[in-house]
């Protein structure tokens, strides 16, 4: 049956799963009289057979994976039936011995001896309908244990982000204020009110107010309770609970393999239901004989019953797995919306931060400016004290030169044209030189500075 290769293609080392998801069933019925041409005697062939293969997935304990204690798998069977002696030929393939010991076992066990007989075609074809019922309780094991571990790894993964508490938390202080101020008052005691006639002497009367203690009780409290500080601003954010990429990709991958399990439940429940019309339809034929087809009731009644169970059970585990779906879809949905909250709270505060140094650097700014305008005024102020320094400075040392007696003039009145000559003629000249020299060295001084800056500036560049 050359259908059953499409069956074992999938088999063998793979980096990543192939074909993972093909799966079904294939027959081929020769019942009619005509195929008794074809017939080996010498190998015990009449020709008339049924022919079927189909391929089932289960999953089973395995190390493979580090993180993951299950793995599925699959098998391949092939069986041929012949209906006028009763030749059974069984073909299976399987990735270990799993199969095969079971297949053993069952047959070994005293209770199961219907397998074990073959004496007439009846006989043989419910060992056929027994074997089918080995490989379709395969079919059908660990799904829930499987189902289970999916389970406790969603919690795992996202308990946390079930538990966070995101957005604004209320203060427990604010709510014991709120409480306080809903509190039934007391009724104050009636205040007593004391007059007194003041002396002669005074203008007015006063009014003294005398309470009892108990009149001004609740007011005081109640004013106190109105000062008290204010609650702290409620906190933003998720408490101190760490969340991350990597747990979206975790429940990606958990996705994953629940996907791959729910298609898994699906072709397996439609290759049940196909086996189990398939065996309805061919006993319903008119060349199938009438003697097997009344010896067997009861093993086609037990088939049909175990099949159904089967299904029924696989069934139970797809939606098991629907809803576990829609809980990955939310909880991803939740961890979506966790990291851009987290974003948007991170992005927030480093705006909140932003703004707080440049708050801080205006500051620092006009802080500057009031320096600059302070040190440009104190730097007029210099220039002129400088200036005027310039410019007497030569004129008191020429004058307090010539009051020495190294010049001296012995004019016979008190004022001497020649003496006024001789002191023009020196402090002009020196006045002169003084600023002229100021100036050369101011302009040596600004293009050493200016030469500095432009070296500054080519280092900053390069």
């Amino acid at each position: 049956m050359p259908e059953y290769l499409d069956f074992i293609f999938p088999f063998g080392e793979q980096e990543y799963p192939q074909d993972f998801h093909f799966a079904g069933l294939r027959y081929e019925n020769k019942l009619s009289k005509l195929y008794s041409m074809r017939a080996i005697p010498e190998l015990g062939r009449s020709g008339r057979t049924l022919q079927l293969c189909y391929s089932l997935k289960s999953v089973e304990p395995s190390k493979s994976e580090r993180n993951c204690p299950w793995s599925v798998r699959q098998t391949a069977v092939y069986h041929s039936f012949d209906i006028e002696n009763g030749r059974t030929v069984w073909m299976t393939v399987k990735g270990n011995q799993l199969i095969s010991g079971r297949v053993i076992s069952v047959t070994q066990e005293r209770e199961r001896s219907d397998l074990r007989s073959f004496g007439s075609c009846s006989e043989a074809f419910a060992a056929s309908l027994g074997s089918h019922l080995i490989f379709c309780d395969w079919a059908g094991d660990n799904w829930r244990w499987y189902i289970n571990f999916l389970e406790d790894e969603l919690q795992k993964i996202t308990r946390k982000a079930l538990q966070a508490r995101i957005g604004r938390r209320q203060d427990p202080a604010s709510r014991k204020i709120e409480r306080s101020q809903t509190t039934p008052v007391a009724k104050p005691q009636p205040t007593v009110l004391n007059f007194r006639k003041m002396p002669l002497g005074k203008e007015r009367r006063t009014l003294t107010l005398n309470e009892d203690a108990k009149s001004t009780d609740v007011p005081i409290e109640l004013q106190q309770s109105n000062l008290i500080s204010q609650p702290k601003r409620p906190v933003d954010g998720i408490g101190n609970e760490d969340f991350s990429f990597s747990e979206i990709q975790d429940v990606q991958r958990l996705q994953e393999k629940t996907n791959d399990a729910f298609s898994v439940l699906k072709t397996n429940t439609k290759t049940l239901s196909k086996l189990r019309d398939y065996y309805q339809s061919v006993i319903a034929l008119e060349d199938w004989p009438t003697d097997m087809e009344l010896n067997c009731k009861r093993a086609r009644s037990n088939f049909n019953e175990r099949i159904s169970n089967v299904i029924d059970d696989l069934q139970m585990q797809e939606t098991r797995l629907e809803t576990l779906l829609r809980s990955l879809d939310d909880r991803k949905t939740l961890l979506h919306g966790i990291l851009e909250y987290n974003n948007m709270e991170a992005n927030k505060r480093f705006t909140q931060k932003a703004q707080q140094s440049a708050d801080k650097m205006e500051n620092i700014t006009v802080q500057m400016y009031k320096i600059a305008v302070k040190t440009e005024k104190e730097t007029i102020s210099m220039r002129i004290i400088t200036l005027v320094t310039l410019f007497f400075l030569p004129g008191t040392f020429i004058s307090t030169l010539m009051s020495t007696d190294i010049i001296k003039f012995q004019p016979q009145r008190s004022f001497s044209m020649a003496a006024l000559r001789l002191y023009m003629a020196i402090c002009l000249p020196a006045m002169f030189a003084t600023f002229f020299l100021s100036w050369i060295y101011y302009r040596i001084v600004c293009h050493r500075d200016k030469q500095s800056w432009e070296d500054v500036d080519i280092k900053y560049a390069s």
